[in-house]
């Protein structure tokens, strides 16, 4: 697959992968180990999702909505946009998931490309570390060069350490922003300086990322040669939990290239649009055999460079991580998805889907898990009879006069005057960042703090006498106000 891309004007060809023998190359002992998996372990049916097109799979990836679904939570509102050179965060609505506190944290994406300027000022931070080198890999503090055979995972080309940036630049107010940008880099070096890889180099990457602890894998690369052996170390991937997000080419093709294309089973392939989401004409289409297919800004992206320098490129192989940064925060707020759910949860939750998203159990309980009934017990026209909330902090001697602000009430929703009137609060439930004096306000009542996915955790506030919520709701209480 030879990448276009564009540099101040200035055609340059890289070919992530060689278009030669390199898929041909003899099958070896660390190939043939992959074939051993057990078809029980890997997944064999493409997505059966409503909405899929054959020009652009299921469309722009939403990493705002496929985070709150992973995290189990009503899909976040919208935020102002950033602007400027990233442009294209906010189109896959990536600082939704940021205004949330999901930004990557504890989540390891393997770069299998030409390697990784670990010293940029807006990557250096965010370079994983091997926690056990010299684990059959000489010193391989950082990762290691396939290529050469070595522990050197610099990028002697560049198209490495653009990919990364876009992942995982640091929030540091200079350069740029990655999409998950507490995201920790895995370099693996399996491109050399012209940008050409072999098969038993890229499939070996993949191994070395797996085994070392990657959540996901981005390869920005590809060829037009079918390989069981490449689609094996893919599958192997995802056996372990692991997913590979794959640029589909630039070819202008009606499939995806290599790798890309064996989506159906195992991986994501991702198209490239521009800032107005329209598809690329170079971008590879996602074909009329159901893939998992999504797409993602990859026309004049901006982003980092070897030696703390700046460009803006364009190809599938600036979208291709712009979809592994989406995962790295979906996995920073439920680390426990699988590889089948996050496929899942980002093609319910992309443009062309007419399906509706499915949350997955959360890795740690949110704070609606301690109401599993109040459904029932609080039918929403209570909830939206309320009013007046700026000023309920009248009915409590603490100041809380601006409660009401954490959990406005849309207009819509606003009652009228005479439905005011008719409402009396004489007491509610509210939760609140302190619990100072309010214990003397509300008698008979305990403070249990919930586990909240938000980054200022609230208190909750319920009846002492839990097991009697119900009836503690009917005759005490007037309303219970959540904000979840």
């Amino acid at each position: 697959m030879c990448i276009n891309v564009n540099q101040n004007n200035t055609t340059l060809n890289i070919t992530p992968t060689s278009l030669g023998n390199s898929f041909n190359t003899p099958v070896d002992s660390l190939i043939q180990n992959y074939s051993s998996l057990s078809s029980n372990n890997l997944s064999t049916t493409a997505p059966n999702i409503s909405g899929y097109s054959s020009t652009d799979g299921y469309g722009l990836v939403n990493a705002g909505e496929a985070v709150s679904t992973a995290a189990g939570q009503t899909p976040y509102a919208s935020v102002p946009a950033l602007g400027g050179n990233s442009w294209g965060a906010d189109l896959i609505k990536a600082p939704e998931a940021w205004s949330h506190g999901y930004t990557g944290q504890g989540v390891v994406v393997a770069v299998l490309d030409t390697g990784v300027d670990y010293n940029d000022q807006d990557l250096k931070n965010n370079i994983w570390t091997n926690p056990n080198p010299n684990d059959g890999y000489a010193n391989d503090i950082h990762g290691w060069n396939f290529v050469d055979n070595n522990n050197n995972v610099l990028d002697d080309n560049g198209h490495g350490t653009h990919v990364s940036g876009i992942i995982a630049a640091e929030n540091n107010n200079s350069g740029v922003i990655g999409v998950a940008y507490n995201t920790k880099i895995m370099p693996v070096k399996v491109l050399d300086q012209n940008g050409s890889g072999s098969l038993t180099d890229i499939a070996a990457g993949i191994d070395y990322a797996v085994n070392h602890g990657a959540n996901v894998i981005n390869m920005s690369l590809g060829g037009n040669s079918s390989d069981s052996t490449l689609q094996s170390a893919i599958d192997y991937a995802n056996s372990k939990g692991v997913t590979v997000v794959m640029a589909a080419g630039n070819d202008g093709a009606a499939t995806p290239d290599y790798p890309a294309i064996y989506a159906t089973t195992s991986g994501i392939a991702v198209g490239a649009v521009d800032q107005n989401n329209q598809l690329a004409d170079f971008s590879n289409r996602s074909g009329s055999q159901p893939i998992t297919y999504l797409t993602a800004p990859g026309v004049d992206v901006y982003s980092t460079l070897p030696n703390n320098q700046f460009a803006t490129y364009s190809g599938t192989s600036m979208a291709t991580p712009f979809v592994t940064g989406a995962i790295a925060l979906m996995l920073s707020a439920n680390h426990n998805l699988t590889t089948s759910q996050i496929r899942d949860i980002l093609i319910q939750t992309a443009e062309n889907s007419t399906d509706t998203p499915a949350s997955p159990t959360p890795s740690s309980p949110s704070s609606p898990s301690l109401f599993p009934s109040l459904g029932s017990l609080l039918p929403i026209s209570l909830i939206s009879n309320l009013t007046n909330l700026a000023n309920i902090g009248s009915l409590f001697s603490l100041p809380l006069s601006s409660i009401g602000s954490l959990f406005p009430l849309p207009s819509s929703t606003t009652p009228s005057q005479s439905q005011s009137q008719s409402i009396q609060l004489s007491s509610v439930i509210i939760p609140v960042t302190s619990s100072d004096g309010l214990s003397s306000q509300l008698s008979n009542l305990q403070s249990i703090q919930a586990q909240s996915l938000y980054p200022a955790t609230p208190i909750v506030y319920l009846p002492s006498d839990y097991s009697n919520i119900t009836s503690t709701i009917t005759d005490d209480l007037d309303a219970i106000i959540p904000i979840f």
